[in-house]
């Protein structure tokens, strides 16, 4: 009898703690309300990877605005400036080599990944705002090289001191879809074990003031 209220009590715990599970606190702090525009601080993080190795950065965020109402996100915009793309895990004439070939300035290939100089500024317009599974979720139309395609993210929005941080957890895209094809296996056939991951993963770190 004793293992029975045993088993029975184990039980009831599991489908309780199953419960809390599917329960999540939202990300997005309620209250929040207004408009917020982005600071010089703000960020788009990015981490690239190919068969050796790895190399990560950050892009700045040129101008960014969006409307908050009582903590849910409805509507937004976010200008990218693509020549300020920084490799952060190199240095010297390495760093310099490789944002060069980022930003496609190198003379022996006119357009390696971004081709910064036809396509100075990349757009992230907010087109939704919703809670999937306990998770806030923003979704929107990226452009990049005058391509525009629809990614949908985990988001964390908060205040604190008058700052509005709105931050990412790592969400991957496939560059592919921008036309940014360089060293990919899928669009090139000949590049054995050369070829750079079509995914790039990206994160936000938006921080902004009320307009």
């Amino acid at each position: 009898m004793k293992r029975l209220v045993l088993l029975a009590f184990g039980l009831l715990l599991f489908i309780s703690c199953k419960k809390e599970e599917k329960a999540l606190p939202t990300t997005v702090e309620t209250g929040i309300n207004g408009t917020f525009v982005a600071d010089s601080t703000s960020t788009i993080g990015w981490v690239g990877s190919k068969q050796t190795g790895k190399h990560s950065g950050t892009i700045k965020v040129k101008h960014g605005e969006f409307n908050v109402e009582d903590g849910k996100i409805i509507s937004g915009r976010f200008t990218m400036d693509m020549n300020s793309i920084d490799v952060a895990d190199l240095e010297g004439e390495d760093k310099a080599k490789l944002e060069g070939h980022l930003k496609g300035l190198r003379d022996d290939v006119e357009d390696h990944f971004f081709n910064v100089a036809k396509h100075p500024e990349s757009n992230f317009v907010i087109t939704s705002f919703m809670n999937e599974d306990g998770s806030d979720m923003l979704e929107g139309d990226l452009t990049i090289k005058n391509k525009t395609n629809k990614v949908k993210f985990p988001v964390s929005v908060s205040e604190a001191d008058g700052i509005v941080t709105m931050t990412s957890p790592e969400f991957k895209i496939n560059r592919t879809l921008w036309g940014v094809n360089y060293g990919s296996k899928s669009i090139f056939d000949d590049l054995g074990d050369k070829f750079i991951d079509d995914d790039i993963a990206l994160t936000l770190n938006i921080k902004a003031k009320r307009q």
